[in-house]
């Protein structure tokens, strides 16, 4: 009898044991987090590309020649959408540079009328105080955009950024398998089974959700591009482009560029109804995308509430702005699932 209840307690601390290092590396990775960038683009391009990767390599092809050859077909392809849209791109930089003036007094008279609205409403504030604090926030935002060293420091980093994303995604490819199978080898004999299985779920649910909701990003963008090209609406790629990637995050994201295209074609042209045509094109292609598009790239693996759904977005962009809003929703769905097959395995299973 008092072997077993030993055995119970060193089993429960082994457990405890594990929960707290699982925690302090959740720990660990947040207090890093502002390092994680390329980590997190690299393994996103990653999930999207190692189905085509283990196809090569069970058609009978090197998996490092599979690699290299995907990349550098994936550079080629990015070469030519380059080359094919890059005047078109060129123009509307060259046009926003130019109007740029023009729409930063537009947002600014804008605002200092709704500033000088809201001060008669709220009758507390002295006259002028919120003016003059929104006029210093459009004035550092400006100085800064036109610094020399913030210019520098964002090309930098973007640089640093694009090298390490492309050799981290290298390895990613060529190695993952082999990194899977270092970890796994220290999983000890009794957890073996549920461990191997909860790999398998995250996987699952973390790789058909970015795949899809990339599939899907990639075809909103090229719709929404094309849709106001034809309709003659200025900076058709780039609101279009805001669209694709935006539309990565649910919910949220769309709501977003509805506002963000509305209000630059307003600004833009000065038209209400060109705005509306505008604002009902994205709507058309965000329809067209929940009616046919989603459901064919996500499909229904990833059953969650929409109001969970905004929930954890929200928290995500709290915790590591953009790119924890974009992948929120599959780490909620993997903690979900990891929680069902722990609990299947250490108590209804008696891997305990």
């Amino acid at each position: 009898m008092e072997r077993s209840e030993f055995h119970k307690s060193s089993e429960a601390f082994e457990i405890v044991t594990i929960g707290c290092v699982l925690f302090g590396i959740l720990l660990v990775l947040y207090l890093i987090r502002g390092l994680l960038t390329p980590f997190i683009i690299a393994f996103i391009i990653t999930f999207f590309l190692s189905p085509a990767v283990d196809y090569m390599e069970r058609e009978g092809l090197d998996r490092t020649l599979a690699v290299v050859l995907l990349v550098l077909l994936t550079l080629i392809i990015l070469f030519i959408l380059w080359k094919l849209t890059w005047s078109m791109i060129q123009t509307e930089i060259t046009s926003f540079q130019k109007n740029a003036p023009f729409y930063i007094s537009k947002i600014r008279d804008s605002l200092e009328h709704a500033m000088k609205l809201l001060e008669k409403k709220m009758g507390i504030v002295p006259e002028g105080t919120m003016q003059k604090a929104m006029q210093q926030k459009i004035g550092d935002l400006i100085s800064s955009a036109g610094n020399l060293g913030f210019l520098f420091k964002t090309v930098r980093d973007f640089t640093v950024t694009l090298v390490l994303t492309q050799v981290i995604v290298f390895f990613l490819l060529k190695d993952g398998r082999r990194i899977r199978k270092a970890l796994i080898a220290y999983v000890p004999n009794k957890y073996f089974e549920t461990f191997l299985n909860l790999i398998h779920e995250i996987d699952k649910q973390i790789s058909n959700y970015i795949r899809g909701q990339l599939t899907s990003a990639f075809f909103v963008g090229v719709l929404a591009i094309a849709t106001l090209y034809f309709f003659g609406i200025n900076y058709a790629i780039f609101i279009g482009a805001v669209a694709g990637i935006a539309n990565i995050v649910p919910y949220i994201g769309p709501l977003l560029v509805l506002t963000f295209g509305g209000l630059l074609v307003l600004i833009d042209t000065g038209s209400t109804i060109t705005m509306l045509k505008a604002v009902g094109i994205l709507a058309f292609v965000k329809l067209l995308d929940s009616i046919a598009i989603s459901p064919l790239a996500v499909g229904r693996r990833v059953h969650v509430h929409p109001l969970m759904v905004i929930v954890v977005i929200s928290v995500g962009g709290l915790l590591h702005g953009m790119w924890g809003m974009l992948l929120s929703v599959p780490l909620y769905c993997s903690m979900r699932v990891s929680l069902r097959i722990l609990y299947r395995g250490f108590v209804e299973y008696g891997n305990w």
